[in-house]
């Protein structure tokens, strides 16, 4: 059986798309505007002490396991654009045994109840003056 250029153009393209793709999102939370594509998020690796709600969460899909990110630059190329455009204000990555980055849970701090967000740049100049104003 011959493949066209065209069809074989196409399946390495949709292959390839599959390699490095950013997975699943699935909403859990509430829903705000989004930050703009390049916002400021934090990637939380400790224990959380503000509060917060859980946005959603993000499965890492890759087409092998050498291209899981394994390191957070990778994982925040990934995730970024999701976070970003869900509001998020930060991502708790979760690690496989191998130590990939396979997991995001995106969350948004409570700006009412959390002066530490306002102070250290969590959330945006906007937000903070609405929590303030009400």
């Amino acid at each position: 059986m011959k493949l066209s250029i065209r069809a074989l153009i196409w399946i390495m393209t949709v292959g390839c798309a599959a390699c490095g793709g950013t997975g699943e999102y699935r909403k859990t939370g509430g829903t705000y505007a989004p930050r703009g594509p390049d916002c400021d998020y934090r990637v939380v690796r400790n224990r959380i002490v503000e509060p917060y709600e859980e946005l959603g969460v993000i499965d890492i899909d890759a087409f092998s396991m050498q291209q899981l990110p394994d390191d957070e630059e990778r994982f925040r190329k990934l995730v970024g654009p999701t976070v970003c455009a869900q509001g998020g204000h930060a991502v708790i990555p979760t690690l496989d045994v191998y130590g990939h980055w396979v997991h995001g849970t995106i969350i948004r701090f409570n700006p009412a109840e959390c002066d530490r967000c306002r102070t250290e740049g969590i959330m945006t100049e906007t937000e903070a003056i609405l929590v303030e104003e009400g």
